[in-house]
């Protein structure tokens, strides 16, 4: 289960550093880039919504199955496309695949990894969001034919992990009681202290994946822009390098307990936001590094702190959808302020996008703070 997550993940991100190219082969600017990166999130959300409540009724088997035919759809339509709007069609499929798959997948690594399912969830996310854009990166800069071939790898990256899977969709997530065997769409129901706790927890994982969004949407066109750089590869390496460090600081953060891993998580991203801010007046790709190295600091505690909490606090047969709506959230960090970025980049300047982008993001961080001490007796120890 945890190898098909890395496969989406890998997938769905092995365009970040190819958007630069599209838009000089079909002449379009930051905004539409990140209309087509924000169309899988437009995508993602309801397929989330709904195959995550579905699949705590009725098992994961039709949901992971559909999302594996999104995602080859998706795959198929970027090795075919020939305009914008055929990129804004994979995309589409991606957030379907994505959708279909993340919610009852992770319920399945919960319900039988326990405890080991959270940093499994969390590490096969980050990696896999690691290793597409570094693949995608090298293969356009080194590889002939780079928006055909890494479509082709696509491919058989997503066949892999399907033949192992393949047993383990036909059961069910949990063992269902007579008076949950109809499916009704609904937001699942949390007490008054589970509910703050899940926001809590939510918007640590939107502030984490919302500057990630900005690693893998925006940053390759930014640094080629900015800072001189105009090799693909390294552009897709920078991504690696924040993820990469994201996925070994999630291993590390289960020696810390909950309250200290998000703590240190959104301390690490304000300064790491701070650091992405300050870079670019100076020109510095030294600082740059720097804020990434944070960024993937901040990135791993923060993420995988907040789902270790929504892990303790999901109610067994309701873990599908709970886990669903803590991934809407997710991908809102990820879509919304990357949209803005792009119009404040059209408006004002790039160098605008960024401050007022990054400072939004800090203000944000240090109310969690402020509410993170506000709940820390309340929040889980384990």
């Amino acid at each position: 289960v945890a190898l098909l997550i890395f496969a989406i993940m890998v997938v769905s991100n092995i365009p970040t550093p190819l958007y630069a190219l599209y838009a000089i082969k079909f002449n379009f600017g930051s905004l539409a880039i990140a209309g087509v990166f924000s169309t899988y999130v437009v995508f993602l959300i309801p397929s989330l919504l709904f195959w995550g409540q579905y699949s705590d009724v009725k098992g994961g088997k039709i949901p992971i199955i559909l999302g594996i035919i999104f995602e080859i759809a998706g795959i198929m339509a970027f090795l075919l496309a020939g305009n914008i709007s055929e990129l804004f069609l994979a995309r589409a499929f991606q957030g379907l695949a994505s959708g279909a798959i993340s919610g009852p997948a992770s319920a399945l690594l919960f319900h039988y990894r326990g405890k080991a399912g959270a940093i499994l969830t969390s590490v096969s996310t980050s990696s896999g969001t690691a290793v597409g854009p570094l693949l995608g990166g090298v293969m356009a800069e080194y590889l002939p034919f780079h928006l055909k071939l890494v479509y082709i790898l696509s491919l058989i990256i997503i066949i892999i992990p399907v033949a192992r899977i393949a047993p383990m969709i036909n059961k069910s997530i949990v063992k269902r009681q007579s008076n949950h065997n109809v499916f009704e769409f609904h937001f699942p129901k949390l007490d008054m202290e589970e509910k703050n706790l899940f926001a809590l927890s939510a918007a640590t994982a939107f502030i984490a994946w919302s500057i990630t969004a900005f690693y893998m949407s925006m940053s390759p066109l930014y640094i080629i822009r900015l800072l001189g750089i105009s090799n693909i590869a390294i552009t897709g390496l920078i991504v690696f390098l924040m993820l990469g460090i994201a996925s070994i600081m999630q291993i590390l953060s289960m020696k810390s307990t909950i309250f200290s891993s998000l703590l240190t998580g959104i301390i690490s991203l304000i300064i790491a936001i701070a650091l992405i801010v300050i870079s670019f007046p100076f020109k510095s790709m030294e600082i740059f590094i720097v804020a990434t190295i944070m960024t993937g600091i901040g990135q791993g505690f923060a993420f995988t702190g907040a789902t270790r909490e929504i892990r303790t606090i999901s109610p067994p047969l309701k873990m599908g959808g709970v886990l669903s709506n803590y991934y809407i959230i997710i991908y809102l960090g990820v879509g919304i302020p990357t949209v803005i970025l792009g119009l404040i980049d059209m408006i004002s300047g790039l160098f605008s996008g960024i401050l007022y982008y990054g400072s939004s993001l800090i203000i944000c961080s240090l109310i969690i703070v402020i509410f993170l001490h506000k709940y820390r007796i309340k929040i889980a120890i384990d």
